[in-house]
């Protein structure tokens, strides 16, 4: 009886479908599915440590920005834009690094050197010699690390778990993101008002460390880095020639660019709307990144428990809701209703995001993964900072409200169009997401 029970095979570990194990967990169990991996567990350790260091000092530097410069708009707007840039100079090589060099040792890279960015930072700041100048070429330089490490950190969660834990896996990471977007400002706060954002700054000098300590317990083995004899641009080139090899992966990439340089872009705004519009200075912008930060930590974890499969058509339908929200927000003039508008904000804004991302995450091969990650990160992040600088110059003519609203409602009025024009699946996502979703 022994030998008939050890040669019966055990269906908690049988392959499934592209490889796949297990059978198909229930949608509660399914949502958190991807913990169940030991280096998943770690990556994802890794990434909220690493974003709650982010969130706490991206805060702080606004804060000690905006007290440098007695809340000049303009000098925020320069901030806010040499913070991100380097995203949509940067990232097209980093998604090439990303499929040339084994991800983790470039994670390593990056946390490392920031870590002495950081601490570097908070020497500045705390000896008094901050100045609105000075503090420029600390964001540019976060910003260009952050451009290397999107991609590789976005690619490196799909050799993390099997393919069919991908959607746990990326709402999980999307949650996490929020989660540290509610928690940061939070914590940020009160260190910037009983000490000084230098001490933000270290902080999060601690939490790159941290970081690099989880990382070398790191060991993925399942994916071997590109070889090939191209040039650098002729691999950026495939990786473009591959997005449009994979339909619906260039529709759904347009759209999130349209998000990011109109209705994504409000949050380079957030710091006005809480002092022009509602006359609550910092602590109002603070309170509705937190605010919104909720509803997009909801929005993520929406996705990982659905059983349908993410589609053109869904996905756009998100984001039109995500640029209604945003133009309704700025059409509000209660600050409780603004508070309960933000959090519809963010569950419409990251709720779009995520499926985004899990379906690019199924369409890309993986020796093409981090550039087709690259592509998504110029379109999430790249473009936010143009559409920072046309939507500050454009309210400082016609006000925070009307921009808001005239940025809600083209992304709202281009993403419906996607659905309906472009919005049916294509064979090739058909075939996958029937395989993997039985």
């Amino acid at each position: 009886m022994s030998e008939s029970r050890r040669a019966e095979p055990d269906v908690r570990d049988a392959p499934g479908p592209l490889g796949f194990e297990g059978p198909v967990p229930s949608r509660g169990r399914r949502a958190f599915r991807a913990l169940r991996h030991r280096e998943y567990r770690l990556v994802w350790g890794t990434f909220m440590v690493g974003q709650f260091g982010f969130w706490i000092s991206f805060i702080s530097l606004q804060a000690l920005m905006s007290r440098l410069t007695d809340a000049s708009g303009a000098w925020l707007g320069v901030l806010f834009f040499v913070n991100f840039s380097p995203m949509l100079v940067f990232t097209p090589i980093a998604g090439v690094v990303a499929d040339r060099i084994e991800r983790r040792r470039i994670l390593l890279t990056t946390f490392s050197c920031l870590a002495v960015l950081m601490s570097v930072l908070a020497a500045v700041t705390l000896t008094g010699h901050a100045s609105p100048p000075v503090l420029l070429p600390f964001a540019f330089g976060v910003g260009t690390l952050f451009s290397f490490n999107a991609p590789a950190s976005q690619a490196i969660v799909a050799n993390a778990v099997p393919v069919l834990d991908l959607p746990s896996a990326i709402s999980l990471q999307s949650a996490g993101q929020n989660l540290a977007r509610v928690v940061g400002p939070t914590v940020a706060a009160p260190i910037v008002a009983l000490w000084n954002e230098g001490v933000a700054f270290v902080v999060y000098a601690c939490a790159c460390v941290i970081v690099v300590l989880l990382l070398r317990r790191l060991h993925l083995s399942s994916y071997t880095p590109e070889h090939d004899d191209g040039h650098f641009w002729t691999r950026v080139r495939r990786g473009l020639e591959h997005a449009r090899e994979r339909p619906p992966a260039v529709a759904a990439l347009s759209v999130l660019a349209m998000s990011s340089l109109f209705a994504a872009a409000y949050l380079s705004l957030l710091p006005l709307v809480g002092a022009e519009v509602y006359g609550r200075g910092p602590t109002g912008f603070t309170t509705l990144a937190a605010v919104a930060g909720i509803g997009s930590m909801l929005g993520a974890l929406t996705t990982a428990f659905r059983d349908a499969m993410p589609t053109l058509r869904s996905t756009a339908l998100l984001v039109a809701g995500f640029g209604a929200s945003v133009a309704i927000f700025g059409a509000l003039r209660s600050w409780p209703l603004a508070l309960v508008v933000s959090v519809v904000v963010g569950i419409f804004y990251f709720s779009g995001m995520t499926m985004l991302s899990t379906l690019l995450q199924y369409l890309a091969d993986d020796s093409m993964r981090g550039r087709i990650s690259s592509l998504m990160v110029i379109g999430w992040g790249g473009l936010v900072p143009i559409g920072g600088l046309w939507q500050g110059a454009f309210a400082g003519v016609h006000g925070v409200r009307v921009t808001l609203m005239l940025a809600g409602s083209i992304t709202a009025v281009y993403a419906l169009a996607m659905a309906i024009i472009r919005g049916g699946r294509s064979p090739r996502t058909r075939t996958i997401f029937e395989r993997a979703m039985p």
